[in-house]
């Protein structure tokens, strides 16, 4: 066996429970920032989480941004990077779901870097050609700090990795480094609870993505096996009561903890096919993330299955099935139609079609998820071909 890590992501401080945002300013002080630009939910403007984040930063809070698109173009980034330069921000606060979360990533390399154009996020883009080849440019210097807040399960928070759409080409780029990694972390179910439960219902499936993918990673590794299981179990369990019952905070907030275990392995072990099509699927069609893990992780499973067969037994153990009397086969069908169950469950849109699109842009998509980096993490080989079978298949 080739030698191996286990890098730990270097965020100084996760906080979780009810209550844990009471501790924001705090932490604002403990990373030396006195000037913070929050970067907004949109659909959080005029609720009481604004003015509850307003009464605790108080006088530190110096811009607010809440513009942000789904998908984070280039255009609301450099929107909120101006406002942060404006406000003389030293510290980012993001207020939200994965979209504000990855807007004030990109917000703090604007402000390292001096992004003013939309043509200057190339030189910071991560190039990827398949089947293993990287170019990952070097990250600026002197980084502000971000500390991020989430509503929903998409798990950005806990990641240097962020996603920056080209308005004109369509192309979710990749951007990442360490230093783009928030310095604290705050898991609050109270701020949650406002989440509509069909937006937390959807992203949890993202974090469900998270975690099967990194056990089916092709460089999986026990330590992330162990905490995707783990976070497939607490999931599995408060996802759907958590989405019908928003006041259940005990439930949101093993919800938050799964997400946070299942992050692991994409820092780590990298995650796969269904990640790397739903980049570009949800760039090109406007879809949340949570929809295009629904939609594509049961069809990217089964195109894998051959390949995986003792780590989908695994998953299908992890979701609460009985697989000691079954064979390898039928386990990993059993893993599959669990993950399918639990879709179901949720009634999250699990077909293309349901978003509405051309059915012509696929070919496109299928190329740009070529040059995806998280296609590299595919236990089994791809082809343009392959990956085009599979969004006809979820059409």
């Amino acid at each position: 066996m080739s030698v191996r890590s286990f890098i730990v992501p270097p965020v100084d401080t996760v906080s979780y429970g009810a209550g844990a945002f009471d501790g924001v300013a705090d932490l604002v002080d403990k990373l030396g920032g006195s000037r913070v630009l929050t970067v907004l939910s949109s659909s959080l403007v005029g609720t009481p989480i604004e003015s509850r984040m307003r009464e605790q930063l108080g006088d530190k809070l110096v811009a607010v941004y809440s513009r942000t698109r789904q998908h984070v173009p280039r255009g609301s980034v450099l929107e909120a990077a101006a406002a942060a330069r404006k406000a003389d921000a030293d510290c980012v606060v993001s207020l939200g779901g994965g979209t504000p979360i990855d807007c004030a990533k990109a917000v703090t390399l604007c402000l390292a870097a001096d992004i003013t154009t939309p043509e200057q996020f190339e030189d910071y883009r991560v190039r990827f050609t398949y089947p293993a080849t990287y170019e990952i440019p070097q990250a600026p210097e002197h980084v502000i700090p971000h500390i991020a807040v989430p509503t929903t399960l998409s798990g950005g928070e806990h990641t240097g990795l962020f996603g920056v759409t080209d308005e004109e080409t369509h192309l979710k780029g990749s951007y990442t480094s360490p230093k783009f990694m928030p310095k604290a972390v705050i898991l609050d179910p109270e701020i949650t609870a406002k989440t509509p439960g069909w937006l937390w219902a959807a992203s949890g499936m993202r974090a469900v993505d998270h975690a099967v993918e990194g056990i089916l990673s092709a460089r999986s590794m026990p330590i992330a096996d162990a905490l995707g299981a783990e976070a497939l179990r607490l999931l599995a369990d408060n996802l759907a009561v958590s989405a019908r019952e928003p006041d259940n905070l005990e439930a949101r907030t093993n919800c938050l903890l799964g997400t946070w275990l299942s992050i692991f392995a994409l820092t780590n072990v990298g995650v796969g096919l269904s990640h790397g099509i739903g980049h570009q699927l949800a760039a090109e069609y406007d879809m949340i993330h949570g929809v295009t893990s629904a939609v594509m992780l049961p069809l990217v499973m089964e195109f894998n299955a051959a390949h995986t067969h003792p780590k989908l037994r695994r998953i299908a153990e992890a979701l609460g099935q009985d697989t000691r009397n079954l064979d390898d086969e039928t386990a990993a069908a059993s893993a599959i139609e669990s993950v399918r169950t639990l879709i179901h469950s949720l009634e999250v849109p699990h077909k293309i079609s349901a978003v509405g699109g051309e059915r012509s842009a696929l070919q496109g998509i299928a190329a740009r998820v070529m040059s995806d980096p998280a296609v590299a993490a595919s236990p089994r080989p791809v082809t343009e071909a392959d990956v085009l079978q599979l969004l006809e298949a979820a059409w």
